[in-house]
Order: C-alpha cells, then sequence, then structure tokens
C-alpha cells in the first residue's frame, strides 16, 4: 500500500488549518511515518503544483486529501479524514469530529 497526502499551502506560505489539524493528529497518533509522501497543493503557483494537479485528475476540490494505491496499483481517493482513518488504520474518530468535517465539506447542510 502506498499513501499519498495532499495538503493545502497558503498564499503566505502556511498550511491551511485542516491541513495542518490532519498532520498534526497523524503525527500524534505515530502514523506520519505511514505516510509515504506528502505533496503540497500551492496556492502561490497553482499552475504548476502538483498537489493542484492531482487535485484536478481526481476531481477533488478540499484539501487535505489522501490517494491510497493499494497492492493491485488501484487507487482509493480519501476526501474525508475520519473515513480515511477508519478504513486504512481501523481507527475511528469521535462522532463530533466526524460531524464538524461533514459540515465543512458541505455547508450547504445545516443542522435541523
Amino acid at each position: 500500500m502506498n499513501i499519498k497526502l495532499v495538503q493545502k499551502i497558503k498564499l503566505d506560505g502556511n498550511s491551511c488549518r485542516k491541513s495542518a489539524r490532519v498532520l498534526k493528529d497523524l503525527k500524534e497518533l505515530n502514523l506520519l511515518d505511514k505516510i509515504d509522501e506528502i505533496i503540497a497543493a500551492d496556492e502561490r503557483q497553482q499552475s504548476d503544483s502538483e498537489g493542484f494537479d492531482l487535485a484536478r485528475k481526481y476531481n477533488v476540490s478540499s484539501a487535505p486529501f489522501f490517494i491510497v494505491e493499494n497492492d493491485e496499483g488501484i487507487n482509493k481517493v480519501y476526501t474525508a479524514y475520519y473515513r480515511f482513518m477508519k478504513d486504512v488504520f481501523n481507527i475511528s474518530v469521535s462522532e463530533s469530529d466526524e460531524i464538524s468535517e461533514m459540515m465543512a465539506q458541505n455547508p450547504e447542510l445545516d443542522y435541523i
């Protein structure tokens, strides 16, 4: 298995808030070394940014996201961190974190 993490770098050169949180979580869980490649989707150079190229290739509009290549060479893209953690590492995140991520990715949703 090969795991790529595409993180967003903002115009000021810093990781976006969500990318920074995901990297921090992976480090705290001692899983950062399981990520084979960290690729930047750099807002400062979108035309030649590998991360933006991958986002276009896989039709992804938010970062961070993960590309997991299985042993047969088939890629699966994860745009939801909680789903990635569950499927790849068999780790569940809290329900409130899962809901927060869903709400952030789908601003048209609202609580009833």
